[in-house]
């Protein structure tokens, strides 16, 4: 079965050049038949920057499915045509700021093949530290962490979506620097426990997926609001989805964490602690620099709210 790679991408250059930073230089990415970049309103330096990727690696089997900005339907149709346009395969999807391990895929791929054979089967998900599931997986492997966790304001151990990792984004930053390096957090995650796969039967993280063609064709295609939707379906259907406890990944920040992680140097850490850097990037002006323009960013609408509040 062939396996696909599908990296969703419309606007955080910044995170989507650490993503593949490290897909490339831990040597996963070359592992696919096909790396479809889903260009999801992509243009201008991020667009040159895509060219600049497959003219360096022409040795990497690229393809791209282009549509405009936007969600729903936007992006679950870059994801339809690309099973359409690469049927019966197994297919591996993540998003611009999610980054992974060097054997991810092989970890995912491992635990697909375990159940496979299981019509419930619905996809493989891995575990993310700043997402439900994810931390609640995590904390209940440590549990030195936990009690560290708990300790935080606002802390709760749940294995729900909407938990308190995923409300409070000072929980979320304390998760993922407590998982900072994948290859350390992996080795760690191997050595605390025995159970490779974690069955479950609800909403999941869209960030780190693994599904196949025929759980594809029983779902009609991607929905228009895919994780919701999609976890939906599961549920009701009494569907299987997999945790792979073993493959521990990040995904930078979901929306409701964006403004805080941004002002951190969160992103700067993850990079320094996972590839690669030159010595111009480990110099104090290199890593100051990104975090001073997101902030700058942010300054109209911390502004703009403040005078509101004010009058």
């Amino acid at each position: 079965m062939k396996k696909i790679l599908m990296i969703l991408t419309s606007h955080r250059l910044d995170c989507f050049k650490l993503c593949m930073d490290m897909l490339i230089q831990g040597g996963s990415i070359r592992r696919f038949d096909r790396v479809v970049l889903l260009l999801n309103g992509v243009k201008g330096r991020h667009l040159r920057y895509v060219r600049q990727l497959q003219t360096l690696h022409p040795d990497i089997p690229w393809d791209t499915i282009a549509g405009p900005r936007g969600r729903g339907w936007f992006i679950s149709n870059l994801q339809n045509d690309c099973v359409k346009r690469y049927p019966d395969s197994l297919y591996f999807k993540i998003d611009e700021d999610t980054f992974v391990s060097a054997d991810w895929d092989l970890l995912l791929t491992e635990a697909h093949e375990a159940h496979r054979d299981n019509s419930d089967l619905s996809l493989v998900t891995a575990t993310i530290p700043n997402n439900g599931l994810g931390a609640w997986q995590l904390l209940n492997m440590f549990p030195d962490i936990r009690e560290e966790f708990l300790k935080l304001p606002h802390a709760g151990h749940s294995p729900g979506a909407a938990s308190a990792v995923w409300y409070y984004p000072h929980l979320a930053e304390w998760m993922i620097r407590k998982f900072l390096n994948l290859d350390e957090a992996n080795r760690l995650a191997r050595a605390a426990t025995t159970d490779k796969w974690v069955p479950f039967h609800e909403r999941f993280s869209i960030n780190c997926i693994c599904y196949d063609y025929r759980h594809w064709q029983e779902i009609s295609g991607v929905q228009e609001q895919d994780e919701v939707g999609w976890g939906e379906w599961i549920t009701q259907n009494k569907k299987l989805v997999v945790l792979a406890a073993h493959a521990v990944c990040h995904h930078y920040t979901f929306f409701n964490q964006q403004d805080w992680l941004d002002r951190s140097s969160l992103l700067e850490d993850l990079r320094a602690a996972n590839v690669r850097t030159t010595v111009w990037e480990r110099t104090l002006l290199a890593r100051a620099l990104p975090r001073a323009g997101r902030i700058a960013r942010q300054l109209p609408a911390i502004l703009k709210r403040r005078f509101i509040h004010s009058q």
